[in-house]
């Protein structure tokens, strides 16, 4: 069994920039295209992946000392310590479900595509550590494999659906042909998302009110672009939380420069994409006529609107302040803080780009993942444990808002740890 979960821990650790170029350039090959052209399409989004991860590393780097400052300066005095999606993940790689759970998530894709209950390929193994996690702290806590299988599938089969679902809009508004995101943390926000639209598109007043990208930018001409709203956006939150000078500048431009560069290479990677993506569209037309087939893809490549971006740095003091002041949160947002814009992206989707709406549907967002954070961490804080996290000394618990965000994988823990207690 520890050689099988090496080979896993090995793979994984090759990393998406190694690994989706062969990736792709494998599914090139099924589907039909030269090895050359399959080849360069992969090495393009290899590259696109590289520059993405630059960049996205360069900003979290720049960002996490104004997170943690903002959290020092203002004395937040909260039990439950957010550790980050970093121990959620090891956890869940780490466990004697994972080859199990790893193919029966393959199979449940395979056999719903092949069913066509879904027409999302999920290439993005990475975020496997999702149903992952569930499914390990299912085994750890119940003892069985069956118990633990079975939840990665029903929380995978849910998020295909909504991953189809989404879709045409994931391509409308973010620009992202033929791809769907099935990340549970990010689309399963769908559910809160696309109601939350409706509910404010029914108020007299609120529903008129459209801080759409092109009419911010008529509005606030140059300040409305992406590079200036960086530049604002990053540079007051450095002085927010009262960081010197030199790094509230520093931090402005990095931002705004993440804001101009990240749709850059998002663009890069969607060159390499396009040609598979056409590439299954004549493989599945030829063979299946009236079929399609989305490439899942990491929702890294959905932080490529520059409101997603700019709504997920907004939405850090907005969720610091949540903390402070929401009734039996027990919850300290610190290591995840940075993780927002990832989990904001169907705050945005389904007004089509509206941030004022945005703003709105991420609060309740934040709210919700907050006091789910907060339950869940009894759980994480002994399991963390078990894997031999040093919980941190000011901490009585251990949590991550990234395991929060995995709102309705909570509801098949409960319900199937309910299940499993009555056998």
């Amino acid at each position: 069994m520890d050689i099988i979960l090496d080979f896993f821990k090995y793979i994984i650790g090759l990393g998406v920039t190694v690994m989706m170029p062969i990736i792709i350039t494998i599914l090139g090959v099924i589907f039909r295209k030269k090895i050359s052209v399959a080849f360069k399409a992969g090495l393009t989004v290899g590259v696109g992946f590289v520059g993405l991860g630059v960049i996205t590393s360069l900003m979290l780097t720049t960002i996490t000392p104004v997170t943690k400052a903002l959290v020092e300066n203002y004395n937040f005095k909260l039990t439950a310590t957010d550790i980050g999606w970093g121990v959620g993940s090891s956890l869940a790689w780490g466990t004697e479900v994972v080859p199990f759970v790893f193919v029966a998530i393959i199979a449940t894709n395979i056999l719903m595509i092949a069913f066509k209950w879904t027409k999302t390929m999920d290439v993005d193994i990475w975020n496997y550590w999702q149903p992952l996690f569930i499914a390990s702290a299912l085994y750890l806590t119940t003892g069985s494999m069956i118990i633990a299988i079975l939840s990665s599938i029903i929380n995978m089969a849910i998020i295909f659906k909504i991953a189809d679902w989404t879709q045409k809009d994931v391509e409308n508004v973010l620009g992202l042909e033929g791809i769907s995101l099935p990340q549970i943390q990010t689309t399963g926000w769908a559910l809160v998302g696309y109601p939350m639209n409706w509910l404010l598109g029914k108020i007299p007043g609120v529903r008129k009110i459209n801080w759409s990208t092109e009419k911010v930018q008529s509005r606030l001409g140059i300040f409305g672009e992406p590079m200036l709203m960086g530049l604002i956006i990053g540079g007051g939150l450095a002085a927010i939380a009262q960081m010197p000078l030199s790094q509230v500048l520093q931090t402005g431009v990095t931002i705004a420069a993440s804001l101009v560069l990240i749709p850059r290479m998002v663009s890069l990677l969607m060159d390499g994409l396009t040609v598979i993506s056409e590439a299954a569209h004549e493989f599945m037309e030829k063979r299946f006529p009236g079929r399609e087939l989305f490439i899942g893809l990491d929702s890294a490549v959905g932080i490529g609107h520059p409101f997603v971006l700019s709504l997920g740095l907004l939405m850090i003091p907005i969720t610091l302040i949540l903390a402070f002041i929401l009734p039996g949160n027990k919850v300290l947002p610190l290591a995840d803080l940075t993780a927002l814009p990832f989990y904001m992206i169907f705050a945005i989707v389904p007004s089509k780009g509206n941030l004022f709406r945005g703003i709105f549907t991420g609060i309740v967002i934040v709210i919700i993942t907050l006091y789910l954070s907060g339950a869940a961490a009894p759980l994480m804080t002994e399991l963390a444990g078990q894997i031999g996290y040093n919980i941190p000394k000011d901490a009585v618990e251990v949590t991550s808002l990234a395991v929060g965000t995995q709102w309705y994988t909570w509801i098949v823990y409960y319900g199937l740890h309910w299940f499993g207690g009555i056998l």
